[in-house]
């Protein structure tokens, strides 16, 4: 039995969460086109014959200026500590900018292998991926060195099958049935935060977080869950509830059909809103929403 964790870390928006969905085969992390959604380490399993693989999702790696994305960088270097292996992602086309320089800092302290994974490569010409191929091997010394589309699969059980030749022996860390660690209340959190970003898309900036308050199982079988979306200012709690509160309506609607699916149990889902002035700038704001670094 081989078994390991393996981190994948990059800048924001490069796909990491969609790898991880597509090798686990579920829903781990959620998706948005826009960048820095991930703002957790999360965890997917993926279950072998003769190996597990826990894959490590970690927020884009970028210049962090609030108390909020110095949060997430934080989490994403923690991220790398103990991992037998990591993904270095990055797209198609992308250049060498100052967050590598930060992001090789921090691996070289960890001494593990370290494979250049290339994605979007369904998007992007031949000579432009050679490029890219070519200006990142100057600046590390990848193990090996892959080109995937993490969106359609393409190369990605090649990735897998040469992920377990580098994992040690090792225990199979979780039961086979287990797919992701994330406790229930934050898995609810992150999909309506999913649906947040979905519907409002540029109307609303990355003030958002949301929290699950309640969860409970009424007689009848219904799930009941409490959740409320904080907002910086008092002027985007108007845009998440909309007009005659048609827009969280909606996010209500579609977060609910996917925690059905989920729970496989009928949902009964009752959001607020509330503003918590600022909070993306403050370290004890972010706490009191649960922002805080793993141990």
């Amino acid at each position: 039995m081989k078994s390991g964790l393996v981190a994948i870390v990059g800048r924001p928006n490069v796909g990491k969460s969609t790898l991880i969905n597509y090798a686990v085969g579920h829903k781990i992390s959620i998706v948005t086109p826009k960048p820095q959604t991930t703002r957790f380490r999360i965890l997917g399993v993926k279950n072998l014959e003769d190996a597990q693989i826990v894959f490590v999702d970690t927020p884009g790696v970028h210049q962090a200026k609030s108390a909020l994305n110095k949060y997430m960088v934080e989490v994403a270097v923690k991220s790398l500590e103990g991992v037998d292996l990591v993904y270095l992602m990055v797209e198609a086309g992308d250049y060498a900018g100052e967050e590598y320089d930060f992001i090789f800092k921090n691996l070289k302290k960890e001494n593990v292998p370290v494979f250049l994974v290339i994605n979007k490569i369904d998007k992007h010409e031949e000579e432009e991926i050679n490029k890219t191929e070519e200006e990142f091997k100057k600046l590390f010394d990848f193990k090996e060195i892959f080109r995937i589309s993490a969106l359609n699969g393409q190369n990605v059980d090649k990735l897998i099958e040469k992920t377990v030749e580098y994992l040690p022996e090792g225990p199979q860390y979780f039961p086979k049935d287990t797919i992701t660690d994330v406790p229930l209340a934050l898995a609810i959190a992150e999909i309506i935060r999913e649906k947040v970003y979905l519907n409002l898309r540029k109307e609303l900036p990355y003030s958002s977080a949301v929290n699950v308050e309640e969860i409970k199982e009424r007689e009848n079988g219904m799930v009941y869950v409490r959740a409320v979306i904080s907002v910086a200012r008092n002027s985007q709690k108007g845009i998440v509830i909309g007009e005659k509160g048609k827009m969280i309506k909606k996010i209500g609607q579609d977060a609910r059909i996917e925690i059905q699916e989920m729970l496989k149990k009928p949902v009964y889902l009752d959001l607020f809103v509330r503003v918590e002035e600022d909070w993306p700038k403050f370290e004890a704001k972010l706490k009191r929403l649960g922002y805080v670094i793993p141990e």
